[in-house]
Parts: structure tokens; C-alpha cells; sequence
């Protein structure tokens, strides 16, 4: 998806000693919460001091959902996007927001069928089918998955959200040799995306590039200082160098991380 939002909820269970490649879909940290600014608004009256109208406040429901989904309401987020959706069914963005809750919360079956209304809507959005795509892998369904990251492709080669995600589907079918590559353009294209860089150090530890990986894993840290896998991979590979202390260092910064 799209960006480099250091993002789209929940951690998978721990990944074993060699890597951390079980990083949930919405690790590429696509960030849909965040309303146009094409929302429609409603109105409020406020009176001023002597009793008289002013300028009515403006109130955009989607960025009212948005602010609930980011403070971790996403009971309420949810509730917020239903709400609008019934006012506004052909709203994508608001579509999008409330796939996104739905992934944050588990629901993965929830996400594909408001990411699906919002692809019959604009079924040439690439940001959309990388999202389906990055659900669709969730749930381990890999040949879906790649049917839209073809379809994504198609429309636009060259987009490092189309690579990462790729990528991430090559790791996941443990052709991570294969990914190293194409994570290297896409970290070209985009090289703020944290989660880019932790794949292309998952792909160069599962490919024994120890040196690499440790760069990679590295650099996704400094993106995102709070990116707990990636300093699991730290730790790991650190280990496998001969560096004992450094590694028992970054396995507590992991730890640390994931609490919060």
C-alpha cells in the first residue's frame, strides 16, 4: 500500500532464530485513515459573545474517524466509518478508512469486502489493489494476492508500493533470493519506507549476506526507532557475527519496542 506510513495493526506470534519474516501486511505501513480534504462536512453554529451567529464550525466526520483509528479506538473508528458510509456509500476514501480499522482489528474477511467496493469504484487505483493484495497474503492467499499485484503492476510498473509488496509475497513464499532485487529499486523509489528496508534485510539474513542485512535492518530502525522486528533482526544477526553483547542489547531495545 502505499507511502511510507509507519503503520498498516497486531504482531504476528515471535519468528525463529534464523529471521522475522512473518511481518503482518499491514507492516508496509500504508497509512488510509487519512481523509481527503474533499470530505464532506457538516455545519455547526457557534454564538459569538454578544449572542450573534459566527461562522459556523466546520466538522469532516472522516477526519473524526481517522483521529479514533490513531488513538487506538477502533471500535469506535469503525463505528464512525459505518456511520458516514450510510450518508455516503460511494465514498472511497471512506471505504479505505474503514478497511483499514477492520485490518488493524483482525477482521481480515471485513477489509477485502470494503476494499473490494472500493476497487468497483476505481478499478484502476493502485494504492487499493496493493491493500487487497497485502489482506489477501494475511490470509495466506497467495495466488489472489498476486493476481492483483499483477493487475497493480500493469498500471504502474515503476511503483515502489507494487515492489515492496511483491517482494513481501516472494518472502513470504520463501523466495527471498528472488526479492532482493526488486527490494532494491523499490528502496530507490522510496527509501523512507521502514518496512522496505526490513524485507530487503530479511531477504539478504535468509540469503547468509549477514553484512547486508545488518545495514538493512539498521536503516529500518532509524526510520522507525519503535520497528520491534526489525530490531529483533538486529539482535540476529549481530549473534551470527560474533557480537554477543551488541546483540543482547538490541533484543532488549526489541522487547522494549513491542510492549509499547
Amino acid at each position: 500500500m502505499t507511502q511510507s506510513k509507519n503503520t498498516v495493526g497486531g504482531f504476528d506470534p515471535e519468528p525463529d532464530a534464523r529471521a522475522t519474516n512473518d511481518v503482518e501486511p499491514t507492516s508496509l505501513e500504508r497509512e488510509h485513515t487519512t481523509p481527503p480534504a474533499r470530505a464532506p462536512l457538516a455545519d455547526a453554529s457557534r454564538p459569538t459573545a454578544d449572542g450573534a451567529p459566527s461562522e459556523p464550525l466546520r466538522v469532516d466526520p472522516l477526519a473524526d474517524a481517522a483521529e479514533l483509528a490513531r488513538n487506538g479506538d477502533l471500535q469506535e473508528a469503525a463505528t464512525a466509518y459505518r456511520s458516514y458510509l450510510t450518508r455516503h456509500p460511494e465514498d472511497v476514501p471512506g471505504r479505505r478508512g474503514l478497511a483499514s480499522v477492520l485490518e488493524q482489528n483482525g477482521d481480515f474477511i471485513g477489509a477485502l469486502g470494503e476494499l473490494g467496493r472500493a476497487i468497483d469504484a476505481q478499478p484502476d487505483d493502485v494504492s487499493l489493489l496493493c491493500s487487497r493484495a497485502a489482506v489477501q497474503m494475511a490470509l495466506q492467499r497467495y495466488d489472489q494476492a498476486e493476481a492483483d499485484l499483477r493487475r497493480a503492476s500493469k498500471l504502474d510498473a515503476d511503483s515502489a508500493e507494487v515492489l515492496y509488496n511483491s517482494c513481501m509475497l516472494l518472502c513470504k513464499k520463501a523466495r527471498r533470493r528472488e526479492a532482493i532485487a526488486p527490494l532494491q529499486r523499490a528502496a530507490e523509489l522510496d527509501s523512507s519506507n521502514s518496512q522496505g528496508h526490513y524485507y530487503l534485510g530479511e531477504a539478504y539474513n535468509q540469503t547468509e549476506q549477514h553484512k547486508l542485512a545488518l545495514a538493512s535492518y539498521e536503516e529500518a530502525v532509524k526510520l522507525q526507532p519503535t520497528n520491534y522486528r526489525a530490531l529483533k533482526g538486529v539482535g540476529i544477526v549481530l549473534d551470527k557475527l560474533g557480537r554477543p553483547a551488541e546483540a543482547t542489547a538490541a533484543y532488549q531495545r526489541a522487547r522494549d519496542a513491542q510492549r509499547r
